[in-house]
């Protein structure tokens, strides 16, 4: 087989594949659940980091640097549109 009927196989085969993700809708499935959060985080009511973060478990891990730092914080969730 030579290199052009290679490339147009696994071109065709990726093409298959997104159309079964597609399908099957298991990406929007995922991208529907992630939710995102800005979060501040305040050393004697002054602004001493902020982020945004994606999904429950760096939501968490947010929280927890912040506890393990001292610090407050205040968590928004981020509108989709």
């Amino acid at each position: 087989m030579d290199f052009h009927n290679l490339s147009l196989a696994l071109y065709e085969k990726w093409e298959r594949a997104q159309d079964a993700i597609e399908a099957s809708g298991l990406l929007e499935r995922f991208l529907d659940k992630v939710q995102a959060y800005y979060c501040e985080a305040f050393l004697d009511d002054e602004l001493t980091w902020y982020e945004t973060v994606y999904g429950e478990d760096e939501l968490q891990d947010f929280k927890d640097d912040a506890i393990k730092a001292g610090l407050t914080f205040t968590v928004q969730l981020v509108d989709e549109d």
